[in-house]
């Protein structure tokens, strides 16, 4: 009887789950492939941007506190 219970939400999920994919494609052909593919490249960038920013500002910062702004040997006899 346990059984037939988890293959019972099992099989609900799978249905969710088609349906889901199904809205979302229907959804991006609605919208056109070029605009979803234009979305995807601005998100892309912008991620790029912010990272690169990030380690921009990272590798300006001095850090005299790390070792290895000091060289190889800091604190080594």
């Amino acid at each position: 009887m346990g059984r037939l219970v988890w293959v019972a939400v099992g099989a609900a999920g799978g249905i969710w789950a088609y349906r889901k994919a199904n809205d979302l494609i229907e959804q991006a052909r609605e919208q056109g492939v070029a605009l979803t593919v234009q979305q995807v490249a601005l998100s892309t960038t912008q991620a790029v941007n912010q990272v690169s920013a990030a380690i921009g500002e990272r590798a300006a910062r001095p850090n005299a506190s790390s070792p290895a702004a000091e060289g190889p040997r800091a604190g080594r006899p």
